[in-house]
């Protein structure tokens, strides 16, 4: 029941209060936190509670969803599983070793904070939410939180997102890396603002999240790098040679950007 858990918990409730909801978090000081808000009904720090469901959101870190997928097959009972973590064809495997009725799940929001005092029921509001097979039972509950369900399978899902969302990430890293390894640091981070706030704010999202993404995702995420390493390289290329064609590669990216600010 951290962030995204959280604020699905909370969406839901507001939009289908038909539903009964439970939750199950390691954290007994979020278990007290989302039973005193009433973010779900019933709580506890193990899977117990979760044996009552018909369908399980797990919201857990990848680096955790072996363990949270091994604990719910101990259960013995069968509910329809999806997941809310970056990537989805690893995901699948384990969860298909652990014998589960399995939909991956990929809500494409988020924030660099985390956790349950940041849940916010708005959140997946105009999201896409991937899901791998089309499951109505799961379809109803992603459109009645605001979201819109897409529907990949695992190995599309992840060489799309790599693009689009983890190159994104690394990038960030990158900059700000580069950025603060550099002599004069303090002195321009004294001038740092919103082209620096904007270009840095994926690099202050949760490194333990993101290293599990990176880990299930590493051949996509370097083909992906490689292509952005190549139009850096041309941009330079132009920058060097004082190319005035430079400006073209500027527009055409701006187009580009326009477009899908239009379509989303």
């Amino acid at each position: 029941m951290g962030l995204m858990g959280a604020s699905f918990a909370l969406a839901l409730k507001k939009a289908r209060p038909d539903v009964t909801l439970v939750g199950s978090d390691p954290n007994p000081l979020v278990v007290r936190k989302a039973l005193e808000r009433e973010i779900v009904s019933s709580a506890n720090t193990d899977l117990t509670v979760v044996a009552m469901a018909d369908l399980v959101f797990v919201g857990a870190p990848i680096n955790a969803l072996r363990q949270v997928f091994a604990g719910l097959a101990a259960l013995g009972t069968a509910p329809l599983v999806t997941d809310m973590a970056g990537t989805k064809a690893a995901v699948e495997e384990w969860a298909a070793a652990e014998g589960l009725d399995f939909v991956g799940g990929h809500p494409m929001c988020g924030k660099e904070v985390s956790g349950i005092d940041h849940a916010d029921a708005s959140m997946y509001q105009g999201a896409p939410w991937v899901l791998t097979r089309d499951e109505p039972r799961l379809s109803e509950l992603v459109e009645a939180v605001g979201a819109n369900p897409v529907v990949l399978d695992a190995i599309t899902h992840d060489r799309l997102v790599a693009g689009v969302s983890h190159a994104a990430f690394l990038l960030s890293v990158g900059y700000v890396l580069a950025l603060s390894g550099r002599k004069d640091w303090p002195e321009a981070s004294r001038l740092a603002a919103g082209g620096f706030r904007d270009m840095s704010r994926l690099a202050a999202g949760e490194p333990d999240l993101y290293a599990g993404v990176v880990r299930t995702n590493r051949q996509n995420i370097v083909e992906m790098l490689d292509a952005v390493t190549a139009e850096l390289a041309r941009l330079r290329r132009h920058i060097e040679a004082d190319d005035p064609r430079l400006i073209e590669l500027f527009e055409e990216a701006r187009a580009v950007r326009e477009r899908w600010a239009k379509g989303s």
